[in-house]
């Protein structure tokens, strides 16, 4: 007959070099779950990080450009009104212009249209002459559309109620159309770094520009920071979010503002008390006519005078005698892309035949 206490003894041992095994392979499956990023502390890292050196780039066009139209990089809400009636979800889409080589590691511009955010789209002939002029250079270009006034995209309660209380009425549905605007926007770069791979591109030399709206939004998301126009709503209050790969990080290198202005980072900086502007802000080319009778000139000489006290870079081309919107413009033989172009590449120190 056995010995119960032997039994129950034995049983107790076992128990303890069972778990005492189990132990010894978890700690073993974490060792082998850590030793890459020990040692690699990115994968994405070996591939695209800040010491390999980007894609070299050329004056003038170079290769045939690959078009990839509506690719869809998150959703929004639209409603009947600002007072959000009768939610639904709209896709956002951009386009996508890659130039015909074997790179993989190509500087990235993202360009967004004007229109008061009232109108316009990403098929008007600037953006896609600028699309394609530096899509032929080496770079891969994103040009994205946006929610408009007519879509009543999501609003926070405070936002609008900071609109009313600082806006004249007949600014006041415009300028709350500008929030899902930068919204939608700062989403199309997170889904630029979400993809970065597949693209080819490395996400350390971004370049975000646009024209009239457009510019006013590419200052917007250069200057604030990541969580500005994003994190105002929640995701139960606005489920599309989820949509938006919440989760990727962007920093914009240079930012081409062609005849716009400061306002939304400074609507952003008052709403909530946040201070933007440094040293360590984007270089920034600005283009403007000097009679600008939509923008005013004034909106330019605004962020210069910023970015002169800051000592952030930046360069100013004051288009004499021009009104609003002169795509057309050169000087010296060189049009606004080329100028673009090359403050660009002194800026971002990019290797260009």
């Amino acid at each position: 007959m056995r010995n119960p206490k032997k039994t129950t003894f034995f049983n107790y041992f076992l128990s303890i070099k069972t778990e005492l095994i189990m132990a010894i392979e978890r700690i073993f499956q974490i060792i082998l779950f850590l030793l890459p990023t020990l040692f690699f502390p990115s994968f994405e890292g070996l591939f695209l990080s800040s010491n390999e050196k980007v894609s070299r780039v050329f004056y003038e066009p170079t290769y045939e450009v690959n078009v990839q139209r509506d690719v869809i990089y998150g959703y929004g809400l639209s409603h009947d009104s600002f007072n959000l009636e009768n939610p639904k979800q709209i896709p956002l889409k951009l386009d996508v212009y890659t130039p015909q080589n074997k790179s993989s590691n190509r500087p990235i511009v993202v360009l967004i249209h004007g229109g008061g955010f009232r109108g316009g789209s990403k098929e008007k002939p600037p953006f896609i002459a600028m699309s394609n002029f530096f899509a032929s250079r080496g770079w891969v270009v994103f040009n994205i559309n946006y929610r408009l006034l007519k879509d009543f995209g999501s609003v926070p309660k405070v936002w609008e109620a900071y609109v009313d209380k600082q806006t004249i009425p007949s600014k006041r549905m415009q300028n709350k159309a500008v929030y899902p605007a930068l919204r939608d926007a700062k989403a199309a770069l997170r889904w630029v770094i979400a993809n970065r791979t597949e693209y080819g591109i490395n996400t350390d030399y971004i370049t975000v520009g646009g024209g009239s709206a457009g510019a006013f939004s590419a200052v917007g998301i250069g200057i604030t920071e990541n969580e500005d126009y994003r994190d105002e709503l929640s995701v139960e209050q606005d489920p599309t979010l989820l949509s938006t790969n919440l989760s990727e990080l962007f920093e914009v290198k240079t930012i081409l503002n062609f005849w716009g202005g400061k306002d939304c980072v400074d609507a952003i900086s008052i709403f909530k008390n946040k201070q933007f502007y440094s040293k360590s802000n984007p270089s920034l080319f600005t283009a403007h006519g000097t009679n600008d009778q939509i923008v005013n000139y004034e909106k330019a000489e605004d962020l210069k005078t910023i970015y002169e006290a800051t000592g952030a870079d930046y360069i100013l081309y004051p288009l004499e005698g021009k009104g609003h919107g002169p795509w057309n413009y050169s000087k010296n033989g060189n049009s606004l892309g080329d100028l673009a172009l090359k403050f660009i590449v002194a800026q971002q120190q990019l290797e260009i035949l």
